[in-house]
């Protein structure tokens, strides 16, 4: 008798041993960019892997330990600290006196959705303490439309846009937030009716302004390109070669082809839509050269990034180092060029020698705008065999 009662002990120990309570059901990813400010996207985890939905696209970060993702194109990392709260680590942007530049996260199981007012619209966007003037050019143009019980949208500047923001509207207050890996945007203000207002933009941890609007017609979505006529023996690009060496080569291309540059740096999200895009185009007449300019202050650290993006975009064309990260030193890579606007840059070349230059990029967030830049890069990455066919 006494070895059944024994055994009974044993299999009830062994039971509540192995009867643990299920983990917490995490499924918001939610930064912290300050005391009473918070980013907050809705997240899967999965066993190898975290998917952050991030409005129009999922990001997905595999697990490199228990303990530690990594974040797609931009090589940073999240690394927790615990069950539910760590730090995310930009590691491309340039390390400050303290360290690397990090946002500290948390892991809630928050409701999917809460209470919504549907909006829709374009604004144009002043950003600063003025309230949005009459006759000043405006900084950016918000889009806004809902979608099952969300806010979807964009800023769109003269030079890129925001990519992919979502959030929430109750009918008073808006917030809005991105994260692709290497920025972290949040965005609130309130609506009186017409316009947005006491608005507040938080780039990570270090950056902050206010934000006002007027109601405005959406813009227009041909998109412009600048023509060139330089020499075509100034037609070329100096670069850096793996070992540090400097170098050059001619942009010209052969008869019924066309060389299509693009001006990117590694650490720009609007550069990596761009890539993308040239991805689709045809290869059979195109001749594609990624010149980057790139934060790391060593040759051989600024390729091994190069060779990692390459990689990882899938990028089927060469991609050399043109210098550090800022618009001075792309133009100086190019003669012909009197200066760089933005990141990314995109440089249609013909045989004759004739440039085609577009500055910035609106991206898949921006819809027709998007189609139209795809319309143009088709166009322009086309041969030209006559003015009519430009």
């Amino acid at each position: 008798m006494r070895g059944v009662l024994l055994v009974v002990l044993v299999l009830a120990l062994f039971a509540c041993s192995t009867n643990k309570p299920n983990p917490p059901s995490f499924n918001h990813l939610v930064f912290l960019l300050n005391d009473s400010t918070n980013a907050t996207f809705p997240v899967t985890i999965l066993d190898t892997a975290w998917i952050v939905h991030n409005g129009g696209e999922d990001i997905r970060l595999d697990l490199l330990t228990n303990t530690t993702l990594t974040v797609p194109v931009f090589n940073g990392t999240l690394t927790l600290d615990s069950e539910a709260r760590g730090h995310w680590t930009d590691s491309l942007r340039p390390r400050s006196s303290d360290g690397s530049y990090r946002v500290s996260f948390k892991l809630a199981e928050l409701p999917l959705t809460g209470a919504f007012t549907p909006i829709a619209g374009s604004w144009d966007v002043w950003f600063g303490d003025q309230i949005a003037p009459k006759n000043d050019s405006p900084d950016a143009q918000l889009d806004l439309r809902s979608f099952q019980n969300k806010v979807y949208g964009t800023m769109r500047t003269p030079t890129g846009d925001y990519r992919y923001l979502s959030g929430s509207f109750d009918g008073t207050d808006l917030t809005l937030q991105t994260f692709d890996g290497a920025h972290l945007f949040f965005f609130n203000a309130t609506y009186d009716g017409v316009r947005w207002i006491n608005g507040h933009f938080y780039s990570g941890v270090h950056y902050h302004t206010s934000w006002s609007t007027r109601p405005a017609t959406p813009r227009q979505t041909n998109v412009a390109l600048n023509e060139l006529n330089p020499r075509k023996d100034s037609l070329l690009v100096r670069f850096i070669e793996p070992g540090g060496r400097l170098s050059k080569r001619s942009l010209v291309p052969e008869k019924g082809c066309v060389t299509v540059v693009d001006i990117l740096g590694t650490w720009c999200p609007n550069c990596m839509d761009e890539v993308r895009l040239l991805n689709t185009l045809s290869s059979e007449k195109v001749d594609r050269l990624s010149v980057a300019f790139e934060r790391p202050e060593s040759t051989a650290d600024a390729y091994a990034r190069l060779n990692a993006f390459r990689s990882e975009m899938g990028v089927g064309w060469e991609i050399v180092l043109g210098g550090r990260a800022n618009k001075k030193d792309a133009a100086d890579a190019f003669p012909f060029l009197d200066n760089v606007v933005s990141f990314p840059t995109t440089l249609f070349i013909q045989n004759d020698g004739t440039v085609h230059v577009h500055s910035g990029f609106n991206g898949p967030a921006t819809g027709l705008q998007y189609q139209a830049e795809i319309d143009a890069f088709q166009q322009y990455a086309t041969p030209s065999i006559s003015m009519e066919n430009r």
